[in-house]
Parts: C-alpha cells; sequence; structure tokens
C-alpha cells in the first residue's frame, strides 16, 4: 500500500510539475507577446520621427535656399542702389544747373529789357540822338528763346528727377522688406535646427529602448523554447499523417533555408523557413491537420497564419494577403488557409513557410515531398 501510495505521489508530482512549466510557458508567451508589442510601437514611432526629421530637413534646405536667394537680391538692390542713386546725383546737379542758367538768363532779360524801355525813352527826349534799338530786340528775342529752351530742358530734368526718385525708393523699400524676409528665414532656420536636433534625440532614444526590448525577447524566447521543450517532449510524437508533407503553395523557392550573406549591408542574415515566389492571391495550403493558433497581422510578417499541428510542430505561413482562417479552427491537410500577397516587410510576392520542432526552426525541405 505504501509502495502505491508513493507511486501515485510521485505520478501526482510529475503532473503538477507539467502543468506548472505549462502555466510558466503561457506567461512567458504572454510577456513576449507584449515585448513584441513594444517593439512595434517603437519601430512606428521611429518610423515616425525619420518621416518628421526628413521634412525638417527638407524644410532646413527650402528656407536656406529662400534665404541665398534673398542675400543675394540684397547684394542686387544694393548695387542697384547705388548705380540709381548716382543717376539721380547727375540728374540733380544738372537740374541745379538748369535752375541756375535760367535765372541767368531771367537776369540778362531784364537787364537788356531795360536798356531797351531807356533807348526809346531817350529817342523821345533827344530825337536828333539815335540807339540801335534793333539790336538790344534781337537780342532779347535770342534770351527769350534761349529761357525757352532752358525751361524745357529743366521740365525733363524734373521728370528724370521724378522717375529717378521712385526708381531709388522702391530699391529702397525691396531692400528693406527683402532684409526682413532674410531675418526670417534666419530665425526659422535656427528654429528648424532645434526641431531636428530634438527628433534625433527622439529616435536615438527610441533606438535605444527597441534595442533594449529586443535583448529582453532574444532572452524570452530562448527561455520559451526550452521551456518548450521541458513541456513538449513527453507528450507529444513528432510525427504526421504522411511520411511526407505537401508544399504549401504552388511556387518556386526564391529564398533558401539557413544562413545567407548580404553584399550590400555586409552582414549575415538567417532565414528560418524558405520563401516560395508566386503571384499575388494564389492559394495558400495547410501541410497537414492541424488546429490554427494564429490568424492576423504579425509586425513584419504581415498577415500570418500559424498552426498548430499537436504533434510538436508548428507550421508558419507569412506575407498573405488575405487570412481564410481564424484561431481555433480546426484545418485538414491540403486545406486552402489564405491567399499570397506581399505584406510586411515581403519585397516580391511570395509567402514565407517556417516549420519549427518545439519552437526550433528546422529546413522544411527535409520535409516536404
Amino acid at each position: 500500500m505504501n509502495k502505491m501510495l508513493k507511486i501515485k505521489l510521485i505520478g501526482l508530482c510529475l503532473l503538477l510539475s507539467t502543468f506548472t512549466f505549462a502555466q510558466n510557458l503561457d506567461q512567458k508567451k504572454q510577456q513576449l507577446d507584449d515585448l513584441n508589442k513594444k517593439i512595434d510601437e517603437e519601430n512606428k514611432l521611429i518610423q515616425e520621427v525619420e518621416q518628421k526629421t526628413q521634412n525638417t530637413k527638407e524644410d532646413i534646405s527650402s528656407t536656406k535656399s529662400k534665404k541665398s536667394k534673398a542675400e543675394k537680391k540684397i547684394k542686387s538692390l544694393k548695387k542697384s542702389e547705388s548705380t540709381a542713386k548716382g543717376k539721380l546725383d547727375v540728374t540733380m546737379n544738372k537740374l541745379d544747373l538748369a535752375n541756375k542758367n535760367l535765372i541767368d538768363l531771367h537776369n540778362l532779360c531784364e537787364l537788356e529789357f531795360n536798356k531797351l524801355c531807356l533807348a526809346h525813352y531817350l529817342s523821345k527826349i533827344y530825337p536828333e540822338k539815335k540807339v540801335d534799338t534793333q539790336l538790344l530786340s534781337s537780342i532779347i528775342q535770342q534770351t527769350t528763346a534761349e529761357i525757352n529752351t532752358r525751361v524745357d530742358e529743366k521740365t525733363g530734368l524734373e521728370k528724370k528727377k521724378e522717375k529717378g526718385t521712385k526708381i531709388y525708393e522702391d530699391l529702397i523699400w525691396t531692400r528693406i522688406v527683402t532684409n526682413k524676409k532674410k531675418k526670417k528665414y534666419s530665425g526659422q532656420v535656427a528654429s528648424l535646427n532645434e526641431k531636428l536636433s530634438n527628433y534625433e534625440e527622439e529616435k536615438k532614444a527610441a533606438d535605444q529602448r527597441v534595442n533594449e526590448f529586443k535583448s529582453q525577447a532574444a532572452a524570452l524566447d530562448e527561455l520559451i523554447t526550452k521551456l518548450q521543450a521541458d513541456v513538449l517532449t513527453d507528450h507529444f510524437t513528432f510525427k504526421f499523417s504522411t511520411a511526407k508533407l505537401i508544399w504549401p503553395a504552388n511556387g518556386t523557392v526564391i529564398k533558401q533555408y539557413g544562413e545567407h550573406k548580404s553584399d550590400q549591408y555586409r552582414v549575415s542574415l538567417l532565414n528560418n523557413g524558405i520563401d516560395i515566389g508566386l503571384e499575388i492571391g494564389s492559394d495558400i495550403f495547410a501541410v497537414d491537420d492541424g488546429v490554427i493558433a494564429f490568424a492576423e497581422w504579425y509586425n513584419g510578417a504581415g498577415k500570418l497564419i500559424v498552426i498548430d499541428h499537436q504533434n510538436g510542430f508548428h507550421t508558419l505561413y507569412s506575407h498573405n494577403s488575405k487570412l481564410l482562417v481564424s484561431k481555433g479552427d480546426k484545418i485538414f491537410r491540403n486545406q486552402v488557409i489564405a491567399l499570397s500577397g506581399m505584406t510586411g516587410s515581403a519585397e516580391v510576392p511570395s509567402v514565407h513557410f517556417e516549420l519549427r520542432k518545439r519552437g526550433t526552426p528546422v529546413n522544411p525541405l527535409e520535409y516536404l515531398e
């Protein structure tokens, strides 16, 4: 009896241990989901900040260009002002000279006219004395004609002065307005540079948070894998309904399982599955019977389906354009579960297919027909 009781107690302990592992696994998976959501949120924030940074840089470039144009215009206006001022000064000097000449001519004309009047008066008093009034009249006529010419010249110079003054004043006003614009652009550039600096600090902080979350997620993922191994080892057969699995899509493998070197980024990238190229809207098939564990959008995977085959294996199908199943659905081998697409981080129309044993990726080609 004691022996049977011991056996029962051992069985109960094993059962409680397995239950505790499973419960702990669920908690860790939830923590991992929360971390992935945080990473996704931070990445969105980084994208927004990068877009704001790009827009601000474009605004700075545009404003600097406007400021540069304003500075060039001010320089040109100053030169034009100097030229206009010089022309105006020449016109005013000519006008002053014309006014002086007119005054002199008027005085001369008045003097000659007085002489003519005096000569006429003397001829009445002393008829025997002859005075050449004809010469005086001719001189007065010539002086009058010269006065008229000078008046016309003065009128022309006054009009030229008025026009030159307006041009000069307009140039001064335009330069003042342009200088105000230049100061405004300088202030805007300073403000935009400050904003750009804030965006760069914000992105730096977000990048740091992402790296921290990724580090936590990696550690948690490793722990989940370990917990899955502890829970699943004694409960699953790791066998499918047939010796070989059907292909998840009718297409061409465009990216193999394993490590790939990227010449562009000078790094090695790990592919946890295979990528099959095919037209958008093509059928995606379940490779064997199972239950839908996940069916919705997931970060760079786009529209993702995860099937729990309830034998220790899970299969993943990502980048779909449309999902035809929901979480909890029981599905069967060769059932169409989605339509292919190019969602998430996919660069070409394709389906990314993974096969995971106890949560660890394995080469699908070793299991496919």
